[in-house]
């Protein structure tokens, strides 16, 4: 982590930028992977207030001396339900696009830095954090940011094969069943399995159907809300969710039956 300074090479990240608009036209399992590929290499500017403050330091004679020393704080942004996250600019026009741009210091982190720095966030104030908050506006949250930093990037061009389940997972059926049987705006409910050709063992993917007028920002936290009740049963497998609107979600409904109807 470092200071930014003018005579720095400009950071900028457009291979995230791209990733985040083409999963703003479209969730799917590809968009989200490659959102996750240019995350983890990227290196953000950041907001931060530099104050001096005094340490003790022990002198090689035993004798113990104050020194002034810098001290970064980063700042957080409020969301309009009151949450906090980590605020990330790609670059220095869209840190601009913040009224209050002149007021602070930048400061230079990568993606191991911003999960570092939230795992030692005592107080829990972040939720997590926000990608160019004045345009794409990404929030991502802390269990999201946590789980992207253990897990591998798939390599461009990996394949992914979809199919149908040889044994119907029994348990994993019952409780998504039964939880989505509360939630009016799923109508119907699809299991397959996605193999990538990158990974040994294939994972899950469920597939909604749902209001296709609900945005990504709206459907995020019923995927979210679906994965965490069926986490349970998932048994180390991953899960993977997309709306039966999306193109990919309707090519892997190909000869599929819904597990689920309402």
């Amino acid at each position: 982590m470092a200071e930014q300074n003018q005579n720095q090479k400009p950071i900028t990240n457009p291979f995230l930028v791209k990733a985040m608009e083409e999963m703003k036209k479209e969730r799917t399992p590809q968009s989200e992977f490659a959102f996750v590929n240019a995350l983890k290499p990227a290196r953000f500017l950041v907001p931060a207030t530099v104050k001096t403050v005094q340490q003790a330091a022990a002198n090689a004679d035993g004798t113990v001396e104050l020194k002034e020393q810098p001290q970064i704080s980063f700042m957080l942004f409020n969301n309009q339900e009151g949450k906090k996250y980590f605020p990330l600019f790609t670059d220095i026009t869209e840190y601009q696009k913040w009224d209050k741009h002149a007021e602070n210091k930048l400061a230079a982190i990568t993606f191991l830095d911003l999960c570092r720095i939230l795992q030692r966030d005592n107080n829990g104030d972040a939720t997590g954090a926000v990608i160019n908050p004045f345009s794409h506006n990404v929030l991502i949250p802390n269990e999201t940011l946590f789980r992207v930093n253990s897990t591998e990037a798939m390599a461009p061009g990996t394949k992914i094969q979809i199919g149908t389940l040889k044994e119907e997972p029994t348990p994993l059926l019952d409780v998504l069943k039964e939880y989505l049987a509360t939630q009016d705006v799923i109508t119907k409910a699809y299991l397959r399995v996605m193999k990538r050709d990158d990974k040994e063992n294939p994972n899950f993917l469920l597939v909604l159907e749902h209001d296709p007028t609900l945005n990504d920002a709206q459907a995020k936290p019923i995927y979210d809300a679906v994965a965490e009740a069926a986490k349970p049963q998932l048994r180390n497998v991953e899960l993977a969710i997309a709306g039966s609107h999306t193109k990919f979600g309707a090519a892997a409904l190909k000869d599929a039956e819904p597990f689920f109807v309402k």
